[in-house]
């Protein structure tokens, strides 16, 4: 069976505003280094997720938290642009997105700090309000960069339909 024709691929998970920095080195303790370039770029270990199953032909489906920011904004419309469903992405007023700054080095090592924000807030509530969507979910994708209990909970209501559910 090709993936095009595999069931719903759900991702249960987080969504961060990433900023991706060249630089010759990382920065050490009280040093400030300049940079080459910079680049935004839409992800989250749930995003990068989801994204990569909609290229790969999955009908994909995501369900997380993004802030009433300008960083939510332009995560569900990436969200749009790459055809995965995203009604269960609930935008928490008055929270900050996630996101990440991450410094690539010339040397291709990196060094990346992340802010979890709206990520930290998913839960039970969002995996009730998606019940459905778990309900003809094939395979549930997930990862730790939302809290355990939120995982937890989005894997046992999988795995009541007989979905197949994936940590990575």
């Amino acid at each position: 069976m090709s993936i095009a024709s595999a069931g719903l691929v759900g991702v249960f998970g987080s969504l961060h505003y990433d900023i991706l920095v060249d630089a010759p080195d990382r920065p050490r303790k009280g040093e400030t280094v300049t940079g080459f370039g910079w680049q935004p770029k839409c992800g989250g270990k749930g995003g990068n997720q989801v994204l990569s199953a909609a290229r790969a032909g999955a009908r994909s489906a995501m369900i997380g938290a993004v802030g009433d920011d300008d960083f939510g904004c332009a995560l569900l419309a990436n969200l749009s642009r790459s055809n995965v469903e995203h009604r269960f992405v609930r935008v928490e007023p008055g929270i900050r997105s996630g996101m990440s700054v991450a410094i690539f080095d010339d040397d291709g090592d990196y060094g990346a700090v992340i802010v979890s924000g709206s990520n930290l807030t998913l839960g039970e509530k969002d995996v009730a309000a998606a019940a459905g969507l778990l309900a003809q979910a094939e395979v549930l994708l997930l990862q730790n960069e939302v809290p355990e209990i939120a995982n937890i909970a989005a894997a046992r209501a999988a795995k009541a339909h007989g979905c197949c559910v994936v940590l990575n």
